[in-house]
């Protein structure tokens, strides 16, 4: 979409006004939250908000499906691109544990090469994957070869890589975010799924999978609010019927996990944002190196830089004078976790579809959630 302007105004003639439940949470915050999920026509909603100490609140809205299931907390979502920050966590603590190099050359882990074609003698790295800068981006190959699972090697071969080299310019990719995955269960030898279970959610007591067949309970679909979907873009009860593969060590098939797979409600987010914002499952030395700006997003979006698998957001309206985070946006659903490192507090929103409407990178209404519960009040934002 490129007319946002015009989005924008037909968005405002859809129909809003759902009720949002937010026992627990402060209730000014609460009536700014559902103004602004309403505001953006927002189909249904979990949020948590959180500090320090953990869970500060929750609030749950509108349905996970069309017609009727309400959603709750306990509501799970396929996440999208928030994927990519608990790979970075994932990431961080194998390097922390000595099990990986994000400067080493991945070919030392892979069982193919991986270069740039016209860069044949410069190593491509764990850092450039996570950071958007290996000169890698979707093209044609890999958009229609991950939905028929093509092997990662042969994508290669085609259309996946920029007119840039290596290191020397950000751009996007979701291709590249899910290499990073595939070179993590290389190098550890174990199944990408296995490896994130070990590794991150069973030390944070989080329950999460990149496989709808194993989320236990409710998950979510999402829908394209404009145009309207008849149907679900992400169809949940069709995704759980989709055969299992085997948990064994695949690169060539695992690139299709790490981008934005994961499937997690907003409690068990807030958890993963909580070892992303204060020392604890991660050194501190470990976060620095998550937040460090390696580039900016250029023409993209001027208050945003790239860090490891980290979005950096500075902005005059906040109070702190840079926050973390990433989002995601797929299927219609937009979703959200930031948070404010310098005053310990953050939120994860997961919606089943709302405006996609976007200044530069940032959804809108990610950004109205960051001014509402990030922001300085006093702003007029």
């Amino acid at each position: 979409m490129k007319n946002w302007g015009l989005y924008r105004l037909i968005l405002g003639f859809l129909p809003a006004r759902r009720k949002m439940n937010a026992s627990d949470m402060p209730k000014a915050d609460a009536g700014a939250v559902e103004n602004v999920l309403n505001k953006h026509r927002c189909l249904g909603a979990s949020l948590c908000l959180f500090d320090q100490t953990g869970i500060t609140g929750t609030a749950a809205f509108g349905v996970s499906h069309q017609p009727g299931t309400a959603v709750t907390e306990k509501t799970v979502f396929r996440a999208a691109s928030v994927s990519k920050f608990v790979t970075a966590l994932g990431a961080m603590k194998l390097k922390e544990q000595g099990r990986l190099d994000f400067d080493r050359d991945v070919n030392e882990y892979l069982p193919f090469s991986l270069r740039h074609p016209k860069a044949p003698d410069t190593p491509i790295t764990l850092r450039m994957l996570l950071s958007h800068t290996a000169g890698i981006h979707d093209g044609v190959d890999y958009n229609t070869g991950i939905v028929k699972n093509v092997p990662m090697s042969e994508l290669l071969r085609g259309d996946s890589f920029t007119g840039h080299l290596p290191g020397e310019k950000w751009e996007y990719s979701n291709f590249g975010a899910g290499i990073a995955g595939a070179v993590m269960e290389a190098a550890a030898d174990r199944d990408f799924e296995t490896l994130m279970q070990e590794t991150v959610f069973h030390p944070l007591g989080v329950t999460a999978t990149y496989y709808p067949q194993k989320v236990q309970g409710d998950l979510a679909d999402a829908v394209r609010i404009l145009p309207r979907s008849k149907t679900p873009n992400f169809n949940a009860a069709e995704r759980r019927t989709r055969p299992m593969p085997p948990a064994e060590v695949n690169p060539e098939a695992h690139y299709n996990l790490a981008h934005g797979s994961l499937c997690v409600s907003a409690p068990e987010l807030a958890k993963l944002g909580m070892a992303g914002m204060k020392p604890g499952f991660l050194a501190e030395e470990s976060l620095e190196e998550m937040r460090h700006a390696v580039t900016r997003f250029g023409e993209r979006a001027s208050n945003l830089s790239q860090g490891i698998g980290t979005f950096v957001l500075h902005d005059g309206y906040f109070l702190s004078p840079l926050l973390y985070g990433h989002q995601g946006m797929a299927y219609g659903a937009v979703h959200g976790l930031f948070f404010d490192p310098e005053r310990q507090r953050g939120f994860s929103l997961l919606t089943t579809g709302a405006s996609e409407a976007r200044r530069g990178v940032l959804a809108d209404l990610n950004f109205e959630m960051i001014c509402v519960l990030l922001g300085d009040k006093d702003s007029g934002r």
